[in-house]
């Protein structure tokens, strides 16, 4: 009786492989949806464009954007939760992935057990920014900390979301230098930076990608690099640390797909985008607008993205920050 079970198990696991073989080899078998959380013309938009494109030739099936912003990003990604778990639907998402629990604890998914991830692809500089014509003599984040002092209750900070990453940096910011900044929310970043420019907003964190080429021309002025070190876009920004203060708004383009996705599909994907993004001329493109190709495995994202709730979660609760702010 136990030969006879264990034959009929070997058999199964045999058919189980079989059959992840033949999904991977026949993935896709119709048009792929990649939900963007995000509303559309924001920072991750030429970079992923770009990706989609390359995928598509390669997989020989259209990749289609489907953006659904909102609620911090949680609608959209919510949706991919649910999805059928066969490879058709996938999310690419930001840093903003890490920190939703700690704003939405009924959330309707876990970001740890309700998605498999597929890969990093990309790191980001971000950047601290002001407004010329809202603050025309604000240079550095001392500048910025002697004017909330003197204005109280004044400084206003632009958001891309209520409860994403650059609500915290601007709570976190706050904090650091003990003035108030009001947080002012919008549907996505470049809405946001539309008000920047014109001066109705005061600052704002984002992505130096995003924001190069308003700075080039003086619409927009970096006070300080939110990364570990200086970017060589900016080398002679100092960073925020540099400046004493500890503020840092780390963020990063990722793929996943819905928990329960075969395997193979998640490594046949893996493997597209790994020769995808480390393409000579896609490096290139990346280096000039500050962003470092990081094609990881999917373990070392999952360990990444485990880490990085924790760290939110700490952040939020030693700064004392709602999503209410």
């Amino acid at each position: 009786m136990l030969m006879h079970f264990a034959r009929v198990a070997c058999s199964l696991v045999a058919v189980l492989l079989v059959t992840g073989q033949a999904t991977a080899q026949n993935y896709p078998t119709k048009p792929v949806a990649l939900v963007v959380p995000l509303a559309p013309g924001g920072p991750a938009d030429g970079e992923a464009r770009y990706y989609t494109d390359k995928l598509q030739a390669s997989l020989g099936q259209p990749f289609v954007f489907d953006f659904r912003p909102g609620a911090g990003t949680t609608i959209g990604t919510a949706y991919v939760a649910r999805a059928v778990p066969d490879g058709h639907t996938l999310l690419l998402h930001n840093g903003g992935f890490t920190i939703h629990p700690n704003f939405y604890p009924d959330l309707p998914y876990d970001v740890i057990r309700s998605f498999d991830p597929v890969t990093l692809v990309s790191d980001r500089a971000t950047i601290l920014m002001v407004s010329p014509v809202a603050l025309p003599d604000i240079h550095t984040i001392a500048d910025l900390a002697a004017y909330g002092r003197a204005n109280p209750g004044k400084l206003n900070c632009g958001t891309a979301g209520q409860g994403g990453i650059t609500h915290i940096v601007c709570a976190a910011l706050s904090s650091a230098i003990n003035v108030p900044i009001t947080a002012v929310h919008y549907k996505g970043a470049s809405q946001n930076q539309i008000d920047i420019i014109a001066g109705r907003i005061h600052l704002a964190s984002g992505t130096l990608f995003n924001a190069l080429p308003q700075i080039k021309t003086g619409k927009l002025r970096p006070i300080a690099a939110l990364n570990p070190e200086r970017s060589k876009l900016l080398p002679d920004l100092k960073t925020a640390f540099e400046q004493g203060v500890d503020v840092e708004h780390p963020t990063w383009l990722g793929m996943l797909a819905p928990a329960g996705t075969p395997p193979a599909i998640i490594n046949k994907l893996n493997s597209e985008l790994k020769k995808i993004v480390f393409a000579p001329e896609n490096v290139k493109m990346l280096d000039s607008q500050g962003i470092v190709p990081v094609v990881s495995t999917p373990e070392v994202f999952r360990k990444r993205i485990v880490a990085e709730s924790a760290r939110w979660k700490k952040i939020i609760q030693e700064k004392g920050i709602t999503g209410g702010e």
